[in-house]
C-alpha cells in the first residue's frame, strides 16, 4: 500500500486504517456496536492523519473539542460532504473522510468550494434564510435564523435581506455568507507536521509516496559557525555482526523521511545485543508488539537525540528492550538498547538512521547523513573502538577522524 495525496489514515497503537470510520469492531471487539463513541477508553489515543502536499495534518476529530477538527484536517471549512461520482468542487477526486466529508488540497480550495456549492442548483434559487436552514438546520443544534440575520445585517447597506436569492449575490456579497458558514462550522486547528517529522508513526511514514512532497515554504538552513563533535561506536555487538545489508537510498530506503531514506541495515545474528552509538536522550519510544509485526515495520522503535539536540538517530527491528528505556530517559554511548529481532524470512539486522539538525531541535532543519561505511568499519574494528565525528552545521557531510 502506498498512500496518496488526500488520503486519510486512522491510527491507534501501531494499527492503521483507511476506512472512513474508525474500525471499532476490529480494534475494539468488545465495544458496543450501538454506541458510536465506545472506544473502550482508548478514544484519546486515536488520531486521524490527512496527507497533503505541504504537510501531514493530525488531529482527534472524533473527540469533542479536541485538536484537529474534520474541517481543519480536510481543508474543508464548510464541512462539505460528497459521494463517489458527485459534483466537483475542487476536492481531491474520490477522497472522503468520516461522514463523507470532502478533502481539499488547500484551505483556499475548500473555502472557494462553499461558493461553488451555494451557486449550484441545490442552493442557487433559495433565499439566504432558506439556504441556512438547509445548510445548518436547527435540528442539528444550529440557529439558521440568526446566521441569515447576521449576513443580511452585514449587507443591509446594499439592499440585501434574508429573503435575497442566493443566486443574486455578487461575489463580494457571497464572501460574507462564506465567512459565516466557515464560522458556523468552527474549524479547530490540529498539528501540522512536516513529511519528515518524527511525530509521524513509522506505520504511516513507510507508506508515504516519495515524489509528491511540496514544501509549503522554504525551510532555509540556519547557518552556524560552530561545528561540534560526537563520539560514536559500533551499534551492534561485534561478535554478532554478519555484514552490511544496504545503506541510505538503497533498496527500500527511499524518501521522504530521513529515518527511512538514510537507513543503514547492519546485519547481525538474531538476538545480538544493540547499543547506543552515541550519548543521547530518548525523544520517542514505541515498544515491540509482535502482533503488529509486518514486512516493513517490526520490532521496537527508538528515536534519540544528542545532548545538544543537533543530531539524532532512529533504531528499529529491536526486541528485549530494557525496562528503563522510555521517552525522556538518557542513555550513554554503549548502553544496551535491546537485541536484534528476526521477522519471517528477512535477514536479521538493525535498521539505524542518523540525522543532523541544522539550528538544533525543535525548529531546525533535519538533514539525513550517510555514515554507513563508518559503521561497517566500526563493526569490524576492535571492540570498544570510538571515532569522533564532526558535524559542520552548514549542510555539508559530517567527517570522521
Amino acid at each position: 500500500m502506498t498512500l496518496e495525496l488526500g488520503d486519510h489514515v486512522w491510527y491507534w497503537n501501531g494499527n492503521i486504517s483507511l476506512d472512513q470510520n474508525i474500525p471499532r469492531a476490529l480494534w475494539f471487539p468488545g465495544s458496543n456496536p450501538h454506541d458510536p463513541n465506545d472506544y473502550q477508553g482508548h478514544g484519546k489515543e486515536i488520531y486521524n492523519y490527512v496527507i497533503h502536499a505541504d504537510e501531514i495534518a493530525r488531529g482527534r476529530p472524533h473527540m469533542r473539542n479536541y485538536e484537529g477538527s474534520f474541517a481543519w484536517l480536510n481543508n474543508n471549512p464548510g464541512n462539505i460532504t460528497g459521494r463517489p461520482g458527485g459534483s466537483d468542487f475542487g476536492q481531491y477526486p474520490g477522497k472522503f473522510n468520516w461522514h463523507n466529508f470532502l478533502i481539499f488540497p488547500t484551505w483556499s480550495d475548500g473555502f472557494n468550494a462553499i461558493a461553488l456549492l451555494l451557486r449550484s442548483m441545490a442552493y442557487v434559487n433559495l433565499s439566504i434564510l432558506d439556504g441556512f436552514k438547509k445548510y445548518a438546520p436547527e435540528s442539528d443544534g444550529n440557529n439558521p435564523v440568526a446566521y441569515a440575520n447576521a449576513v443580511a445585517a452585514a449587507l443591509s447597506h446594499e439592499g440585501v435581506t434574508v429573503n435575497t436569492r442566493i443566486g443574486d449575490l455578487t461575489d463580494d456579497q457571497m464572501l460574507v455568507m462564506q465567512y459565516k458558514i466557515q464560522e458556523v462550522e468552527g474549524a479547530i486547528p490540529g498539528d501540522s507536521l512536516a513529511w519528515d517529522s518524527e511525530d509521524i508513526p513509522t506505520e504511516i511514514a513507510s507508506q508515504l509516496p516519495p515524489s509528491v512532497r511540496v514544501p509549503s515554504r522554504p525551510r532555509a538552513l540556519h547557518r552556524r559557525t560552530a561545528s561540534f563533535d560526537i563520539d560514536v561506536s559500533a551499534p551492534v555487538e561485534n561478535s554478532g555482526f554478519t555484514g552490511g545489508l544496504g545503506g541510505p537510498h538503497q533498496g527500500g530506503h527511499q524518501g521522504p523521511n530521513w529515518y527511512i531514506q538514510y537507513g543503514m541495515d547492519i546485519g547481525a545474528d538474531e538476538g545480538t545485543e544493540v547499543y547506543a552509538a552515541f550519548d543521547a536522550h530518548i525523544t520517542k519510544f514505541q515498544p515491540h508488539n509482535p502482533a503488529q509485526d509486518n514486512g516493513s515495520v517490526y520490532g521496537a522503535q527508538i528515536f534519540m537525540r544528542a545532548p545538544n539536540d543537533m543530531m539524532g538517530g532512529f533504531y528499529t527491528h529491536l526486541t528485549d528492550v530494557p525496562a528503563g528505556i522510555a521517552a525522556g530517559t538518557t542513555v550513554s554511548r554503549g548502553d544496551l538498547l535491546g537485541r536484534v529481532h528476526r521477522f519471517g524470512g528477512i535477514p536479521p539486522h538493525l535498521h539505524l538512521a542518523l540525522v543532523e539538525i541544522i539550528g538544533g531541535a525543535p525548529g531546525g532543519q533535519y538533514v539525513g547523513v550517510d555514515l554507513y561505511q563508518l559503521f561497517l568499519d566500526l563493526e569490524l574494528a576492535e571492540p570498544g573502538t570510538v571515532v569522533p565525528v564532526t558535524f559542520w552545521q552548514d549542510g555539508s557531510d559530517p567527517t570522521s577522524s
